[in-house]
């Protein structure tokens, strides 16, 4: 890949020679760009650009737009995640790798997710969710000790409640638990605890109950294509499900004795710690972000997450959920040879509000490792000194837009850039670039005129043409 930025200025006024500036991450220290300007600076059209740009190249892309703005970018499909679409993915299913994959790590991760979007989430709370987590996949056979058994099907939400509805338990425990399990568990769990049963009574009473219901919607709405013997048959059913129910709470009354009902007591605390996780588990998922129902993607290799609909915590869960998922996914490819271009790419409008000082964050993880996986992340933002110092020195090309002149003095001394340099910033027409090369020291920014058919050196930018993987030449006499 090879993207075309523009013309250096400083070339152009001294000796009125063109001296393209090129993108190529085949010859930087990584594919990551940082892309920084105020709004009307022109930061989505440098964005889409680049973004074509490896699109032609045919890099895979995943673009999270919390606009609606870059769905025209070639061969993209872009996917609305909302409350009405329910798209998501399922944070439960596993890395298999042995090395680095398995229950405990997919707890951990869940659990930083939860932290990073909830500051007020407390240590029982958490001890809480690691424990829900961990019953969750017991109750699946899926078990740290035994790494075969991290082997799983996905599923859908729609398959999930057919198989459940159907009693078809077998069938689905070869497939991952989702968040639908999850939430089911704590609610178990919050019942015993209030109520002094087991998960075996809380199963009975909910099969009782979803029978009911169909019982009430059957009479109340007099559903015709039902007939009367199919009334009686699941008058039937409820009976013997109510039966079911007094015989399950009848066996835990006569078990208390062994202790085991205090178990629960011990690794969820309380009924509040147990009720707080709940509802910060279903507020975050009301959206559907962490269902099992995947957006229609299919094959596409350039994806757009058009997430406007999303509040800043759904955002941030979902962008590094999807994240993590990119990172294995490139992990599992291997490593590639230096000097290669990237083989995907990552997209992040609003970088900053992803961003934690934290070591073990995902993004700060791709920062620092991920280039010799082949993955690029490509950040745009109003903030630029908002960004943990882990990215800012990871990062192979800076791009200055038109920062706000409140940012100066401390952008000047984060970046390494004179005032001086950032006065000279034009929006739309000129920008500072800083590009770190393979084996080259901390060079400095240069001022580069910004393709625009509105200004006279903009023309001569545009005028300059180049082809994807030619050579181009250091400098051209006008």
């Amino acid at each position: 890949m090879q993207h075309y930025i523009g013309l250096n200025q400083r070339e152009l006024d001294k000796h009125r020679i063109n001296v393209p500036i090129i993108y190529d991450p085949t010859i930087l220290i990584n594919a990551h760009i940082l892309i920084s300007g105020m709004s009307g600076m022109g930061k989505s059209t440098q964005a889409g650009n680049f973004l074509s740009s490896a699109a032609h190249a045919g890099i895979e892309l995943d673009i999270f737009d919390p606009h609606d703005e870059l769905e025209n970018v070639p061969g993209a499909t872009a996917c609305i995640f909302s409350q009405a679409t329910g798209y998501g993915y399922n944070p439960l299913v596993l890395d298999t790798n042995p090395h680095t994959g398995g229950v405990n790590s997919q707890v951990d991760f869940f659990v930083r997710l939860i932290k990073n979007v909830t500051p007020q989430f407390g240590i029982k709370q958490e001890s809480a969710l690691r424990s829900l987590l961990a019953d969750t996949y017991a109750a699946y056979n899926i078990t740290q000790e035994d790494p075969r058994s991290w082997h799983k099907q996905s599923i859908n939400e729609t398959t999930r409640l057919a198989l459940l509805e159907a009693g078809e338990l077998d069938q689905l425990h070869q497939c991952y638990p989702t968040l639908e399990d999850l939430m089911a568990l704590a609610l178990e769990k919050v019942i015993g605890l209030t109520i002094g049963i087991d998960n075996k009574c809380v199963t009975a009473l909910e099969q009782h109950s979803r029978l009911l219901k169909r019982h009430d919607i059957i009479l109340n709405k007099k559903i015709r294509s039902v007939s009367d013997e199919e009334i009686r048959k699941l008058e039937g059913q409820i009976k013997n499900q109510k039966k079911a129910c007094c015989e399950a709470y009848d066996t835990y009354i006569y078990a208390r004795d062994t202790g085991r009902e205090i178990d629960d007591i011990i690794k969820y605390d309380s009924v509040t710690v147990l009720t707080s996780v709940l509802q910060r588990i279903k507020l975050l998922g009301a959206t559907g972000i962490l269902s099992a129902n995947e957006p229609p993607f299919r094959n596409s290799k350039v994806r757009v997450h058009q997430i406007k609909a999303l509040s800043h915590d759904q955002q941030v869960l979902y962008v590094k959920l999807r994240l993590q998922n990119i990172f294995d996914c490139c992990k599992r490819k291997g490593q590639v040879p230096p000097g290669s271009i990237p083989r995907h790419i990552v997209y992040l409008d609003e970088a900053h509000k992803y961003f934690t000082p934290e070591p073990d964050d995902i993004i700060n993880i791709i920062a620092k490792e991920s280039r010799k996986f082949g993955l690029g992340l490509w950040c745009a933002s109003q903030e630029p000194t908002s960004f943990p110092e882990s990215f800012l020195t990871n990062v192979g090309t800076t791009i200055l837009l038109g920062i706000h002149t409140s940012y100066w003095k401390r952008a000047a001394s984060m970046f390494r850039i004179s005032e001086d340099m950032l006065k000279g910033i034009k929006p739309k027409e000129i920008m500072a670039v800083k590009m770190l090369r393979d084996g080259c020291v901390d060079p400095p920014f240069m001022n580069v005129v910004v393709p625009n058919p509105n200004s006279e050196m903009g023309r001569r930018a545009a005028a300059v043409t180049t082809q994807i993987g030619e050579v181009i030449s250091d400098a051209t006499s006008i």
